[in-house]
């Protein structure tokens, strides 16, 4: 009986080598499909959340990513608006310019870039001030803080 139940454990164990092997190496696929069949995806307070619209500028171009309120159970009262700078060569040294983030027509505030430092200059009552300034691997970002409309 010994023989029988040893005999059953090594055939078990061997059977499952290979589908330890193809988890492991299918572990970029399988996490994959998770995220597809769920519509998981990464918060937006870590992303930035979607880019809406993208301004070129030649040598470089400004991607404005949608104001974030998401909360837990109902939109937060204050949020961010993340904006990026993206450049192929390094980003000029200072540059400023006027961001339209509602996309209303009108400037909502002016961010002054170099690299001494970042100012931003609120020309709408619900930019609120700057989170901060980020180093991305091909040009930098802002982060600025608003009050939420509703």
């Amino acid at each position: 009986m010994k023989w029988v139940k040893k005999t059953l454990g090594y055939t078990a164990a061997l059977l499952m080598i290979p589908l330890a092997l193809a988890t492991l190496m299918g572990m970029g696929f399988w996490s994959r499909e998770l995220v597809a069949v769920t519509g998981l995806s990464v918060t937006p307070w870590y992303t930035g959340g979607e880019v809406v619209r993208t301004i070129s500028h030649g040598s470089y171009e400004t991607r404005i990513h949608r104001p974030v309120f998401d909360g837990l159970l109902w939109e937060s009262r204050q949020g961010f608006v993340q904006i990026d700078w993206t450049a192929a060569q390094p980003l000029p040294a200072r540059f400023e310019e006027d961001i339209d983030y509602d996309g209303d027509g009108s400037a909502d505030f002016r961010v002054e870039l170099s690299t001494e430092g970042t100012r931003l200059n609120a020309l709408n009552p619900r930019v609120l001030s700057l989170e901060g300034t980020y180093n991305l691997k091909n040009g930098r970002a802002v982060r600025v803080l608003l009050e939420n409309k509703r």
